[in-house]
């Protein structure tokens, strides 16, 4: 083969690779952000969910809140430690 058969030959591979990467590089960055909006979504959802939840069942004292997070947590630490010796 002649030199300039085997640029044209390299020229096209390359073109066709570089294209093909470039493609690749987009749809993949374009799934990332969708997936990353998705997810920001979901965690907005969460935490509106609990924020609502709280404001329904809170009390007007906050005493009586903080008595109730407080009894909450010491379940919570008391379940885990209970998993933890088994």
């Amino acid at each position: 083969m002649e030199t300039a058969q085997l640029q044209l030959i390299f020229n096209v591979v390359a073109i066709t690779g570089v294209t093909s990467l470039a493609s690749f590089c987009y749809i993949l960055r374009k799934d990332n952000r969708k997936l990353a909006s998705e997810r920001k979504a979901e965690a907005k959802e969460v935490v509106r969910s609990v924020v609502v939840e709280d404001l329904v069942l809170a009390d007007p004292d906050i005493r009586n809140v903080a008595a109730h997070r407080r009894t909450q947590w010491v379940s919570g630490m008391a379940a885990a430690r209970s998993t933890n010796k088994d």
